[in-house]
């Protein structure tokens, strides 16, 4: 057994829980805990029940003799203790100090590293969250490498996240899958999560039908033995006031039943006349190690979200956008938007004696969405710098429903470990919506001079007029072959089986859409290892997407169908801290609805249309030195029309998506010196031009540049600060263009951001 204590030293804030395997018999994670509290603050120890540790007398006294030696130790924070043998992988982030996971889940549904993995991946570990400051999921998702957001109201919690110029066809939850949908925010507070797991291309393995895009997994904070916590504050501009509390616990003495709960009070307003966003946020989980190898965990978590309707600024007409102050509000100070989003879950893993893992999940998410209020609805008269406004309210309602079971067991074939997994998963997704006719009756807003006072119509949303129910279930399977020691190759696929209906709750018509046979999407990747610490690869992945248009018959058309091939490198470096990435890819979408030529009506559509996307990304990120931790990457996209009408073959088929997107952060903390306890960052986000079409009207939208800054100072062991300032330069930009009466969006002016955190 081996004591690694290579890993960064982590804020003391933080846990770390790492997988031990001792004799083959795998001992979980969560029985790692920090117990000792000295008067700086705590210290790292391994914890081992009573009835392990009467099993494994040699590993109790090593164990005892590191922690002895610990307590004796001045109270300088310790590095968290691994300890190694021949177990697998812990991919919990928290506590590890580090931008570099030491495994993921997402592609696989396993822990595996980076580079036994052939697709592009980023994780955003919860140490770079914290340095960033991060409170929402899509905050972060714009600093990723080959994302796109693209938001949908002023607030910024309706969101459309994109990759390689295709939709990201599911925001998944601890791997089950729940819809996206731009009328809910793109997932809870940031504050729950543990780490982000962005795989981009196809991830039908994964999600069955789906978007082309890629797939991203929140992967939530777990419960821990021991006691530990960590309370954060944050005020910055435009009124921002933020308090989060983070706790968890052993319940009994042996830590074989723990609790975990996370709160957030957040109320801000915003660089935009009238609009705000007040949020709550609640989490907890229980668990339970029923057996030393079966875990058991369930929990729940809600957010609420009070906001103003915000749909952005209109143009004139020809499509050029306002010069105007970035404070406009094209609504009136009675709009309103309410979002509230509840989960509910149970987890049941049982290891194997092999290094296997069984894994039965269950998941319902709810999320409800009102919007009352006003909006413009007309381009800008130039001349009297008034527009049109438009009353519109509606309402809505999505229960997804999860299960997922899988098995993942080793098995040794030609002198080598093989893996195989095999899984089972079914899904419901049940929406409803009311809506009220949209009101002519909003008035006139003068954009340069906006009376925000102005009554609104009323408007009567009435009952939930429309139902819509998808159900699929899908039998998925892979196997991680390696004939020999420097090739790995992977085999798999999902067989997926769907139907859907829509219902009319007024008048009780039920109108099925007729389910196509059973799809196969398949994937296959082979892994190269050139020398230890780089990897060569090829992927080859698929997915599809049910498509509701009909055909001059009346039957509906087939699935789109996506592919993706995939080359790439990646390598590891400094004892694994600095992980590189260089990827090449192809996506090809076919059967694509188009207008039927043949149909003179123009009611009927064929399944003719084929769109590619095509490019190559770079990622670097971990500790390139000491002290100095860097994230940063550059993504070409070019997307194009191959079979569509005359007038966009050949065209840009995702023009939301830039050419060219560059992000970059690097973070300098000083261990000794005249700056000791202080640290420096730095980042910006840099993208090309875009545009989008309105009615025939193109209006673009220019690349831009945004740079940030921060300075943070280690008050002690447990207190840290720092201070942030957001678009130091106070950069003027679009952040979105959209059409000619809505939908255009500022980005942030420049604002500052002070945060606190300690930690028991």
């Amino acid at each position: 057994m081996q004591l690694d204590d290579t890993q960064h030293t982590p804020a003391p804030s933080t846990l770390a829980w790492n997988r031990v395997r001792l004799h083959k018999k795998p001992i979980k994670n969560r029985h790692l805990a920090i117990v000792v509290i000295s008067a700086g603050g705590m210290l790292p120890i391994a914890y081992l029940p009573d009835a392990w540790a009467q099993n494994t007398p040699a590993v109790t006294k090593e164990i005892n003799e590191t922690v002895s030696s610990a307590a004796k130790s001045s109270t300088a924070t310790l590095a968290p203790i691994t300890i190694t043998g021949t177990g697998g992988l812990n991919a919990t982030s928290e506590g590890t100090g580090s931008y570099v996971p030491s495994a993921i889940t997402v592609g696989s549904k396993i822990p595996q590293t980076i580079r036994e993995t052939p697709f592009s991946v980023t994780i955003i570990t919860r140490e770079r969250l914290d340095d960033q400051n991060v409170t929402n999921i899509q905050d972060v998702l714009k600093q990723t490498t080959g994302m796109t957001v693209t938001r949908y109201d002023g607030a910024g919690n309706a969101n459309s996240i994109s990759s390689r110029g295709f939709s990201i066809g599911s925001i998944q939850l601890d791997g089950l899958p729940t819809s996206q949908d731009t009328s809910y925010t793109t997932g809870l507070d940031a504050a729950i999560y543990d780490r982000i797991e962005v795989l981009r291309g196809p991830a039908g393995l994964l999600q069955g039908a789906g978007e082309p895009g890629g797939t991203i997994n929140l992967v939530r904070k777990r419960a821990q033995p021991g006691f530990a916590g960590n309370v954060g504050l944050m005020l910055g501009s435009w009124d921002t006031k933020r308090a989060s509390v983070d706790v968890t616990s052993s319940l009994v003495e042996s830590g074989r039943i723990r609790a975990r709960v996370v709160g957030v009070i957040d109320k801000r307003n915003s660089y935009v006349d009238i609009v705000k966003n007040d949020k709550t946020v609640g989490y907890g989980t229980l668990e339970f190690d029923l057996t030393p190898d079966t875990t058991f965990s369930l929990g729940a978590a809600r957010q609420n979200l009070d906001t103003v309707r915000d749909l952005g600024l209109p143009t004139y007409a020809d499509g050029s956008l306002l010069d105007i102050s970035r404070s406009t509000f094209a609504g009136r100070s009675a709009n309103t938007q309410r979002q509230e989003t509840s989960q509910m879950f149970a987890e049941l893993e049982h290891h194997l004696d092999n290094g296997g893992l069984l894994k039965l999940a269950a998941r319902e998410g709810k999320r409800y969405s009102s919007d009352y209020g006003v909006r413009a609805s007309s381009p800008v008269n130039p001349l009297t710098g008034e527009v049109k406004m438009q009353g519109a309210a509606s309402r809505r309602q999505t229960i997804d429903t999860n299960f997922d079971a899988f098995l993942s067991t080793p098995f040794e074939l030609g002198g080598h470990t093989q893996r195989a997994l095999l899984g089972l998963s079914h899904s419901i997704k049940e929406t409803k919506r009311a809506s009220a006719p949209n009101s002519n009756a909003g008035g006139m807003l003068n954009i340069f001079d906006p009376d925000y006072n102005v009554a609104i119509p009323d408007m009567d949303i009435g009952p939930y007029s429309s139902e819509s129910t998808l159900t699929e279930t899908g039998l998925y399977g892979q196997l991680q072959l390696k004939p020999v020691d420097r090739w790995t190759f992977l085999l798999g696929g999902r067989m997926s089986w769907w139907d859907s209906e829509s219902r009319n709750l007024l008048t009780g018509v039920v109108t099925p859409i007729p389910n196509s046979s059973p799809k196969f999407t398949p994937m296959a990747g082979v892994i190269f290892d050139l020398n230890g610490h780089s990897s060569l690869y090829a992927s080859y992945a698929q997915t599809f997407v049910p498509q509701t248009n009909l055909d001059i018959n009346g039957t509906v058309l087939p699935p789109r169908t996506g592919s993706q091939m995939e080359m790439g490198i990646k390598s590891e470096f400094f004892d694994k801290r600095l992980i590189t990435h260089l990827a090449a890819f192809r996506i090809l979408d076919k059967n694509r609805a188009m207008a039927d030529p043949d149909d003179i009506t123009g009611n009927s559509a064929i399944a003719g249309g084929e769109v590619r996307a095509q490019g190559w990304e770079a990622e670097i990120s971990g500790e390139i030195r000491p002290g100095l931790e860097l994230i940063a990457g550059y993504a070409y996209t070019n997307t194009k029309y191959l079979k569509a009408p005359s007038n966009q073959r050949g065209q840009v088929f995702s023009a939301v998506t830039p050419k060219h997107s560059a992000n970059l952060w690097i973070k300098k903390t000083w261990q000794d010196g005249m700056l000791r306890r202080v640290s420096l960052a730095a980042g910006l986000r840099s993208v090309s031009s875009f545009y989008a079409e309105s009615g025939g009207v193109r209006i673009h939208g220019s690349g831009y540049t945004v740079v940030n800054g921060q300075i943070g100072y280690q008050f002690n062991k447990t207190t840290h600060a720092s201070l942030m300032v957001n678009n130091l330069l106070d950069k003027k930009y679009y952040e979105k263009v959209s059409g000619t009466s809505r939908q255009n969006f500022y980005g942030e002016p420049r604002n500052v951001m002070l945060t606190f955190r300690t930690a028991w």
